[in-house]
């Protein structure tokens, strides 16, 4: 696993634990780009931290 696989699992985690953050939370949603409301976006940005997991576990991406 080089250091580019491994920075994209850390991004996804912490994007993951920010929007299960915003879901519960919805002020923190405020901070999230994304149109729609408060779950949309907290829905939206647990996809994209899945995304990035997936990403950086399955590709192998050479530096």
């Amino acid at each position: 696993m080089n250091t580019a696989n491994i920075i994209l699992l850390i991004v996804g985690a912490c994007i993951t634990l920010f929007g299960i953050g915003a879901f519960f939370i919805p002020n923190i949603a405020r901070w999230i780009n994304a149109p729609g409301g408060p779950r949309l976006k907290a829905i939206i940005a647990i996809i994209i931290g899945v995304m990035l997991i997936i990403v950086g576990l399955v590709i192998q991406i050479s530096t």
